[in-house]
């Protein structure tokens, strides 16, 4: 088991021109800002996250939050957040940890509004960072819709390969596959 304990509750904070947009290990505090981040994004998270990471009302963003606590103590995995004054604009994870062959999935979602300004390329890049360089993972696996095209960029934005098509991989949908590798 990988020990996620150890890993910082912050990590560096993107530069935009609005201002700093803090990169935040999850927590209960983040319960409210994380529900109405969902509410506006979950049209477009729900078909690939589902709903248990893009939680509607308040008591499942409790609940969701306390899940993704036990996740981490136990070494499944690690969420952050991004925010902006108070204002979560996306979550990004490293999960489905494999504690012998040292590989994750990297997944992000970014809330509508705050799409097409390079944050999620930006996230991912400091999520890849924490994974390689702290957690000591050597491959992590990007799961995305053939169609999405603002995450075929970040893929490639972020030197993800494209490895093949995984045939009715996302709740009984096809998904193109990228990994990154720590070489």
């Amino acid at each position: 088991m990988i020990d996620l304990s150890t890993l910082p509750s912050r990590l560096p904070a993107i530069h935009t021109t609005s201002g700093p947009i803090n990169i935040e290990r999850i927590g209960i505090k983040h319960a409210d800002m994380l529900c109405e981040a969902a509410q506006k994004s979950i049209q477009h998270v729900r078909p690939w996250l589902g709903t248990a990471l893009c939680p509607l009302t308040p008591a499942q963003s409790r609940q969701c939050i306390t899940s993704l606590e036990e996740q981490r103590s136990t070494g499944y995995g690690i969420t952050y957040l991004l925010v902006m004054e108070n204002q979560c604009l996306g979550m990004g994870l490293i999960n489905h940890i494999h504690p012998v062959h040292q590989s994750a999935n990297l997944g992000y979602w970014i809330r509508p509004e705050a799409c097409g300004q390079g944050l999620a390329g930006a996230l991912c890049d400091a999520l890849k960072k924490l994974a390689f360089s702290q957690a000591g993972l050597h491959r992590l696996e990007m799961y995305i819709e053939p169609n999405n095209k603002a995450s075929l960029r970040v893929a490639l934005k972020v030197g993800a390969e494209k490895e093949g098509l995984c045939r009715k991989r996302i709740f009984g949908r096809n998904a193109l596959l990228y990994a990154l590798t720590n070489d």
